[in-house]
């Protein structure tokens, strides 16, 4: 799955990178760099470091930058921002499953 989010990923930034320098396209840029620092993040935390419960603060955050991140996209690259919405999908199940841990072992919180 995540070969394809990435291919996703990847041309979506792409596409808003090859845009017409603008404001919007900054804008875009800036939140598209965000998620992927984001996205490495909650593997370190979640995986790495076992830390669960920051995981979810940070997928929290991951999910916000990437639902911002296909907004800003969509004024500049519409197909930009519809290939981010199976990512945003994904990380919105892996939300629930972040959390899912933390409720199903309290001694994690």
């Amino acid at each position: 799955m995540w070969t394809s989010l990435y291919a996703l990923i990847a041309w979506s930034g792409w596409r808003v990178w090859s845009a017409a320098p603008s404001r919007d396209r900054n804008a875009a840029l800036k939140l598209w760099i965000s998620q992927l620092a984001s996205n490495a993040e909650w593997s370190r935390l979640f995986f790495g470091i076992r830390r669960p419960r920051l995981a979810l603060a940070d997928v929290l955050a991951l999910e916000s930058a990437i639902l911002s991140y296909i907004k800003a996209a969509h004024r500049v690259d519409r197909g930009a921002a519809y290939a981010f919405i199976p990512y945003a999908a994904w990380v919105a199940f892996a939300t629930v499953l972040n959390a899912e841990i933390l409720r199903l072992n309290p001694e994690l919180r």
